[in-house]
């Protein structure tokens, strides 16, 4: 299958509502942000404290995105 483009801000737009979703129910299915098909996997790939990263590929248009979501400045005095 043919490499996908970089997500357009819409369609990034879309995934990371769709990770809010699934990180609310890990079991449920999502929309894949590109083509819409139902059926994409996420896979949590965070590096916390600092970043959550999120995978999020579809077998139906051949997504394979990664998403950086970088997390807030560290609290001094809680271990970060």
């Amino acid at each position: 299958m043919a490499e996908h483009a970089p997500l357009t801000r819409e369609e990034t737009a879309r995934a990371m509502t769709s990770i809010a979703h699934w990180r609310q129910d890990t079991t449920s299915a999502i929309a894949c942000p590109c083509c819409l098909a139902n059926g994409a996997g996420v896979a949590d790939l965070s590096a916390r404290p600092y970043t959550e990263w999120y995978r999020i590929t579809c077998p139906a248009c051949g997504l394979d995105a990664t998403l950086a979501i970088p997390l807030g400045p560290g609290v001094p005095g809680h271990g970060y």
